[in-house]
């Protein structure tokens, strides 16, 4: 299908056809990430000119022959050479971070892996702490952080350092080569090998003459010989004649546009949920927050001890949204598996708590629940399907509006007799203790 806009962005988004073997090794689990600049802030359109562009204009220099890392090199080879190229990339991610915009230009590829639950390694060469940040990612940058390995949140290893360590940063022509050498001999490198021999590689943000393309594959083909595993390389460069002596299929396209084809075929085999529905729950999270301020602020719960349960399922309802809102960059909530299990888990809870009558837990999970259920089903195909705001314990149906609610509330009815006296000696021990008292559940049960 072809790109109705011809803008910078659109235009890039060519058509491919996506290989069986990512989908498959992506629901594997086996699909690595290895990322450069090209998919952050050295991305086209992100900053006027690019980093070796602002170093070359810099020193002077009218030639693009050299190398970063030689270009690098001749700008740290100057007194505090070192200390200025730091404040230098420094300034420029804090530049990126005060622009909304340029932050959104910036980590587009970022926020589209976020929500692909099954990746969960990254291989990065960039400086930035975008994957942090954006994928939950946690940073793996030398032997001492490879203790957290094996943890199974998602972790993006950085080989050429972090700027939140400024002294891991790898740039020059020196730097490389120390790197390199350390991969070879530490457990880090011993790890990365063996996870690049087994499982499926995407290079993104690389073009073909890109140094630190060229150093990785050498250093792959160098320990790994003809065994090096076939790889994929997203690319705008058309020319693929430059990869034929390579394992390694280019696939031309926008790195962030291939990502967002690939979550569209996860999303279609109903093995995925769809984006679009954090924009929904942010706006319903909105709304619950303000029925709930209405309810506490004009219906006395030492008068109505029913309201107990009022308060506690909107609590529970306002704090699942907030934490599917919050956790999106994780993209668990986006795994219909991860949250359906996360469904059952709770309701077993519930029946537990129900069980040992202590009713105003069971509430708070009625509207925990209800608002996975809301994400979940809305995403399936139902359409946006908000969950009920108010609530009143053992009601059958429950009311759909605020007068409703009041009228329930007040009527003498008890809709559940051990709730209600459970109710009514919670509030009895709060009014002793403090008649101002304003009940509040947490997000522990």
């Amino acid at each position: 299908m072809k790109q109705n806009c011809d803008c910078d962005i659109c235009k890039n988004k060519i058509p491919f056809k996506m290989p069986d073997e990512i989908v498959k090794e992506t629901l594997n689990g086996n699909l690595i990430i290895f990322a450069g600049a090209g998919i952050s802030t050295e991305k086209k359109g992100v900053f006027l000119t690019s980093f070796y562009e602002d170093i070359r204009d810099e020193l002077k220099i009218k030639s693009n022959k050299l190398s970063f890392s030689e270009l690098v090199g001749r700008y740290t080879s100057k007194p505090n050479g070192r200390k200025e190229l730091i404040h230098k990339i420094k300034k420029r991610m804090d530049y990126m971070y005060s622009f909304p915009e340029i932050y959104r230009q910036a980590s587009s590829f970022h926020v589209e892996l976020s929500t692909i639950f099954y990746i969960k390694t990254i291989i990065t060469t960039n400086w930035d702490d975008l994957f942090e940040k954006e994928c939950g990612a946690i940073p793996i940058v030398g032997p001492e952080d490879f203790t957290f390995w094996d943890l199974p949140d998602r972790k993006v290893f950085k080989i050429h350092g972090s700027i939140n360590n400024v002294g891991s940063l790898i740039a020059t022509k020196d730097d490389y080569n120390r790197c390199y050498r350390r991969l070879r001999g530490n457990i880090m490198g011993s790890h990365l090998r063996m996870a690049l021999a087994t499982k499926t590689i995407v290079f993104v943000g690389y073009s073909f003459g890109d140094e630190d393309f060229s150093r990785i594959y050498k250093y792959l083909a160098k320990d790994l010989g003809r065994l090096i595993p076939h790889s994929y390389l997203i690319t705008l460069d058309q020319n693929t004649s430059k990869y034929r002596h390579l394992n390694t299929t280019p696939i031309i396209t926008d790195a962030t546009y291939f990502l967002h084809s690939l979550k569209n075929i996860l999303c279609k085999e109903k093995l995925l949920l769809n984006d679009d529905m954090y924009v929904n729950i942010e706006m319903l999270l909105a709304v619950v927050l303000e029925h709930h301020g209405k309810v506490s602020d004009n219906l006395k719960i030492l008068d109505y001890p029913y309201l107990l349960y009022s308060l506690s399922y909107q609590d529970g309802l306002i704090h699942s949204l907030e934490r599917i809102v919050s956790r999106r960059n994780t993209g668990e909530y986006s795994d219909i598996r991860w949250l359906s299990d996360a469904i059952k888990s709770h309701e077993a809870i519930r029946k537990k708590k129900l069980r040992v009558r202590i009713y105003h837990d069971v509430a708070y999970l009625d509207g925990y629940i209800n608002g996975l259920y809301c994400f979940a089903y809305s995403n399936l195909g139902a359409g946006f399907v908000p969950p009920s705001i108010y609530y009143v314990f053992g009601a059958n149906p429950q009311p759909d509006n605020y007068k409703k609610l009041k009228q329930m509330i007040k009527s003498k009815k008890v809709y559940h007799k051990a709730a209600f006296l459970y109710a009514t000696e919670v509030i009895n021990r709060k009014r002793m203790v403090d008649p101002n008292t304003i009940i509040q559940h947490s997000a522990f049960l």
